[in-house]
């Protein structure tokens, strides 16, 4: 299958504007608050750099003490758990993730980013962290989703192991959940794998374009794309894998899929870039 047929089965990855402002022209007027805009986006990521070193400041000021997050709250009027949640990351800025916060601090990257940068490399080491850091940040993705899927790419790639281990764990988290709304609806969800949730969804996704399209007759057969260093089928490495568009794969899962019978594989050379 072409990759033109794969882009037009696949669903749009969200988070990435259909409009492109280059596009133009635009009156003087409306060029000027778009550079407003801009100028504001990058003074509150500078705000938000300048909040995270003076939480810092002020947990090392007290020495770290258990109640620092109790006075920050009352002080800026935060949640308890909202504020403990800030002044921990506050300090893992600092100290393990110091580019990401000058990166933050110049509206190089937004606060969404830098969250996601502390958050997807928790689990890593102080020098593994920075490993990412440094990778992610060379050519750091102008979108969040992007963003946030090269840092787990990167988190995977130095610590393949953890990765797996944590794979392992969260398989004890897979649910389904129900909560009514309001005005009649409800909403369902499902938490599992991955690999096996998103054909799932690709599915829905398909139907629901066809049901759209009166008297459309296209087969609703889905095809998922992963895709796979060949190293890791021959266990050479535990180099991580693709699905298509969506996530990172750890190498045992790209591993299973390729021993499932209702897999089907092709060849192809390729060069990846994450990001």
């Amino acid at each position: 299958m072409s990759w033109d047929a794969v882009l037009e089965a696949a669903p749009r990855v969200f988070g990435e504007p259909e409009f492109d402002f280059s596009d133009g022209p635009f009156s003087a007027d409306e060029a000027s608050t778009v550079a407003e805009l801009e100028s504001v986006q990058r003074d509150k990521a500078a705000l938000c750099a300048d909040e995270v070193r003076l939480l810092a400041r002020y947990n090392q000021l007290r020495g770290g003490v258990e109640n620092v997050s109790e006075e920050i709250g009352q002080a800026l009027k935060w949640a308890p758990g909202h504020a403990s949640h800030q002044v921990v990351m506050a300090e893992a800025l600092v100290t393990r993730l110091p580019q990401t916060l000058s990166a933050l601090g110049r509206g190089v990257i937004d606060w969404a980013k830098a969250r996601a940068m502390y958050e997807v490399t928790r689990p890593l080491s102080d020098e593994d962290a920075a490993r990412v850091e440094a990778a992610v940040l060379v050519d750091a993705p102008v979108y969040y989703t992007r963003f946030q899927r090269k840092v787990r790419y990167w988190v995977n790639k130095v610590d393949p192991d953890g990765a797996e281990q944590r794979r392992l764990a969260r398989r004890k988290d897979r649910c389904v959940t129900f909560t009514q709304d309001e005005d009649g609806e409800a909403f369902l969800g499902i938490r599992g794998p991955v690999e096996q949730l998103y054909p799932a969804y690709v599915r829905i996704d398909q139907h629901a374009r066809r049901l759209k399209q009166q008297g459309d007759a296209r087969s609703l057969d889905t095809i998922v794309w992963v895709t796979v260093p060949h190293t890791t089928l021959l266990g050479v490495d535990d180099k991580p894998g693709e699905l298509f568009g969506v996530d990172i794969l750890p190498a045992q899962v790209v591993r299973e899929l390729a021993a499932d019978q209702k897999s089907t594989w092709d060849e192809y050379s390729t060069t990846h870039r994450p990001g």
